[in-house]
């Protein structure tokens, strides 16, 4: 796993009920709420277009996707539960 690729933290009221979701179907939430056409714009840094494949890392602080290109990754779009101020 590389550590140094751009990372999205992306805070979420859905946390634990994404823990409990197969990787498919975050992939799937990640595809429609982040990538989206409509969507990948309001999102700094950026998560590029050009990608070909997803692998997802649970982790006790959140979750993990990242994008692969050609094997290898570069972008992750990490989901943590959000926090109320």
């Amino acid at each position: 796993m590389q550590h140094n690729i751009p990372t999205l933290r992306l805070p979420t009221d859905d946390y634990v009920q994404m823990l409990a979701m197969s990787d498919r179907r975050l992939i799937c939430v990640l595809r429609s709420a982040v990538l989206a056409p409509d969507r990948v714009g309001r999102f700094m840094p950026r998560p590029p277009a050009e990608h070909d494949a997803y692998r997802v890392f649970r982790a006790a602080d959140g979750i993990n996707v990242h994008l692969y290109a050609e094997g290898n990754a570069v972008f992750c779009c990490r989901f943590v539960p959000h926090l109320p101020r």
